[in-house]
């Protein structure tokens, strides 16, 4: 295969890559992984308001009492749990909204849940040699062979960086893919011989 056309299909496959990353991160999976969860419902100042609901189609944190409400019936919602000071969502929950595979899920009172961002480190915080890890922040992995995150957040951080390089290696190939064109336009064009200015 010549050069320009392996360049070509090395374009392809990163064009296909940015949109499957796209389709792994939808736009309101950053303002979730930012949200604070588990304070005091401002607008219902009643017993167990805490925030622990999170609507998808309003990007908003809500109590029981605003699930209550006919505001959100038809809307997306997740619920939210605590696991070792965390905020956690059931896997089941979330693996119909995003692709969860790789992400190392936890069991939170007899249910799986992952976390939305890195829990505390395990133990003292020292790494042995050969321990595998998140791939992002280094937590310990129980389960290594299966998982290579710790949390959703960190997944989206490496599926962020991979579509940054893809992204960066798709403007190479058709900065190189140019500058060929270029090349091949300049020689068809030199047709004859130049005319020199008659010497006076």
């Amino acid at each position: 295969m010549s050069s320009s056309g392996s360049s070509s299909l090395e374009s392809i496959e990163q064009e296909e890559f940015c949109v499957e990353a796209r389709r792994n991160m939808p736009g309101w999976l950053g303002p979730f992984l930012k949200r604070t969860f588990f304070g005091s419902c401002l607008v219902h100042e009643l017993q167990k308001n805490e925030l622990n609901r999170y609507c998808i189609t309003c990007d908003l944190a809500l109590c029981r009492y605003c699930i209550s409400s006919d505001k959100h019936n038809d809307h997306k919602l997740l619920k939210i749990y605590r696991h070792v000071y965390k905020d956690v969502v059931p896997l089941d929950e979330m693996e119909i909204h995003i692709d969860c595979s790789k992400i190392q899920p936890y069991k939170c009172n007899k249910k799986w849940v992952i976390s939305l961002n890195p829990l505390p480190h395990c133990g003292s915080g020292s790494q042995i040699v050969g321990d595998a890890t998140c791939y992002i922040c280094k937590r310990r992995l129980n389960d290594p062979d299966q998982y290579r995150f710790c949390c959703i957040a960190c997944k989206v951080e490496a599926l962020s960086r991979k579509r940054n390089e893809a992204r960066c290696a798709l403007r190479a190939i058709k900065a190189f893919e140019a500058i060929q064109n270029g090349e091949i336009r300049r020689k068809r064009r030199r047709k004859g011989f130049p005319h020199r200015a008659p010497i006076q």
